[in-house]
């Protein structure tokens, strides 16, 4: 739908304005630096005066941060049996890839070294899973691990004399409770409305515009603050010709249908253009016609949409 292109022009715009900036692309299939057409690194990398880009690198940040825990799991499951291909693979939880580049994002908002960060996250599944897994594991962690290492002290001396099963060492519980502490305060720097608010791009295409819905009403359940929709490669009037007249019509449909569903969210609009959007200048142009004189940092809009409560 062009969020890479969104997110680059947005932190362009916030750049030129005096706000320093940091675009991160937590996406494993980066395609940032393609946008800016620049080399952008794993560690924050000069773009132009007040902006820095960065592409999490996946792979270093499941080294640095699971890598302990990892051995501990491969080595007890092919204790059990699993083949030792497999237990490399499923000792990866899901969401772990999405969680430290949050971890990564974390640590340079409390850096304060930046004005704003601008994600580029990756394809709605993944986000949803990312956003969701901090509070999972905080469940699991808070409730499990603290006992288990306690039992586990009392137990290993005998335990080792008796078995040849993989016991986790002060090293794994170690690696644990850094994980479980880098994760503390996530879920209110990303659910706090004066810090964070999450955008939804868009395309006038039915099926985008529904997975746009069930999206925002995810975020809204779980207490994701979404100030803004942007709608993007809307065809202009230039456009019409006998060929394209009936994709203008479809795509006016579409996007009142849109406006009226995100109603009371800010709705932008973006014009599919003649030429690709890539490079610093074409994106500076690109988050002008999208924002115009919004300030793209400010935050948007204020609302909690969605109350969940039990009833009998």
């Amino acid at each position: 739908v062009g969020k890479t292109s969104l997110s680059a022009a947005t932190a362009i715009r916030a750049a030129k304005l005096g706000r320093r900036t940091l675009v991160v692309s937590t996406d494993s299939a980066h395609s940032l630096a393609d946008a800016l057409d620049r080399r952008v690194g794993a560690e924050p990398t000069a773009i132009l005066p007040n902006l820095d880009a960065v592409e999490v690198d996946v792979n270093q940040e499941l080294a640095s941060h699971w890598g302990t825990i990892h051995e501990y799991l491969t080595r007890f499951m092919t204790f059990r049996g699993v083949d030792e291909t497999v237990a490399e693979e499923i000792a990866i939880l899901p969401g772990m890839e999405e969680l430290f580049s949050l971890v990564r994002v974390k640590a340079w908002s409390e850096s304060r070294r930046w004005d704003l960060i601008v994600i580029d996250c990756a394809p709605t599944g993944d986000t949803v899973r990312m956003l969701a897994v901090p509070e999972v594991l905080s469940f699991y962690f808070a409730r499990i691990f603290p006992f288990q290492r306690t039992v586990v002290r009392t137990v290993r001396p005998v335990a080792q004399r008796m078995t040849d099963m993989p016991i986790p060492s002060d090293d794994v519980f170690g690696a644990v409770k850094r994980v479980y502490d880098q994760m503390e305060g996530m879920g209110p720097l990303l659910q706090d409305p004066r810090r964070s608010s999450i955008r939804i791009v868009l395309n006038p295409e039915r099926m985008v515009v529904n997975e746009s819905q069930r999206l925002y009403t995810y975020l809204s359940l779980f207490g994701f603050p979404v100030d803004a929709v942007v709608a993007n490669r809307v065809l202009p009037e230039e456009a019409r010709s006998k060929y394209f007249d009936r994709w203008l019509s479809i795509q006016k449909g579409h996007l009142a249908t849109a406006r009226m569903n995100f109603d009371p969210l800010p709705f932008f609009e973006a014009p599919l253009f003649d030429r690709e959007m890539v490079g610093t200048e074409m994106l500076d142009e690109f988050g002008k016609r999208v924002f115009g004189k919004t300030d793209p940092a400010a935050v948007l809009h204020r609302d909690k949409p969605v109350e969940v409560k039990k009833e009998g």
